[in-house]
């Protein structure tokens, strides 16, 4: 560790020259001191993912001519600017980094539900539909699979209603007999709009809208003739480590990141580059390299 970047360290807030000073090769321009400081702080804890097998800060010497690094750097400035601590910043990425260790994947089937796109990546998403984070992921989804990415992933939409949300069962049950009428998306995006108004009577009106019998849709719904549907998705978003929703599944790796853009288009870009790589070296023992990069700087 250089003295100037172990001057850094100490250092709250930092400025834009001091840091091109230590990374030449990242620009920190667009952030504050304290973004700045925040992102100084990362980088020396966290380890690269790939490649350098070193902390960032490490990896980003120019002499590393390492692209997974600067590649990382762009993640941790982007989530320094949102104002998120150091330490937060850290756990966040190790484990969303470890997650795409084939062991930490689960198998999660993206064919028994509602799917739209075609592409190679799979996306899985449970949801409840009294989640407002499931509403709000709604949209940067919509625009992964349509615009941003398209020809890349597919995504499946799965149910995950929660026994504390007491419309979440029924507007699944709903959605189900609109997918069977090959009107799903139209209803997803209905009840998600109007999360606040789930009752019988809202749901037969969102049903008409859509040119479907609401009436023989809530019937059918309280018949028990979907609930096998629900029970599965439920199952399977269990037997995942399902604990919270929106919980959305890229080729079998839980995304740790936030669920918009840019990233979702972040995480499926990776996805992609670690499959064209065919893996990634994950450390063996992380304690070990971060032992080892503490001597080195005494």
């Amino acid at each position: 560790m250089s003295l100037l970047f172990a001057a850094l360290l100490a250092l709250t807030p930092v400025t834009a020259e001091q840091a091109k000073k230590v990374f030449p090769a990242v620009d920190l321009s667009d952030l504050t001191d304290q973004q700045r400081g925040v992102f100084i702080d990362v980088a020396a804890e966290v380890l690269n993912y790939a490649g350098c097998p070193e902390t960032l800060a490490i990896c980003l010497d120019p002499k590393e001519k390492d692209p997974h690094a600067l590649r990382m750097a762009k993640l941790v400035k982007m989530l320094a600017k949102e104002g998120a601590p150091a330490q937060p910043i850290v756990q966040l990425l190790e484990k969303y980094y470890g997650n795409f260790d084939p062991q930490k994947r689960v198998k999660v089937a993206s064919d028994n539900c509602a799917v739209e796109g075609k592409g190679p990546v799979a996306i899985v998403e449970f949801s409840d539909y009294q989640c407002p984070h499931c509403a709000a992921a709604l949209g940067p989804l919509t625009a992964l699979v349509d615009v941003d990415r398209p020809g890349a992933v597919h995504l499946c939409s799965k149910y995950f209603p929660f026994a504390s949300h007491p419309r979440a069962r029924i507007a699944a049950l709903c959605a189900e007999y609109a997918r069977g009428k090959g009107k799903f998306w139209q209803m997803n995006a209905a009840l998600f709009a109007n999360q606040d108004a789930l009752e019988d009577g809202n749901l037969k009106a969102y049903a008409k809208q859509l040119g479907l019998d609401g009436d023989e849709m809530i019937k059918e719904a309280y018949s028990g003739k979907f609930d096998a549907v629900v029970e599965k998705h439920l199952r399977e978003g269990l037997a995942a480590g399902v604990e919270s929703t929106p919980a959305i599944f890229i080729d079998g790796r839980l995304n740790e990141l936030p669920a918009r853009q840019p990233y979702l288009d972040w995480s499926v870009d990776d996805e992609l580059q670690w499959k064209k790589e065919k893996g990634w070296r994950f450390p063996q023992n992380p304690d070990a390299v971060k032992g080892k990069q503490a001597a080195k700087g005494k």
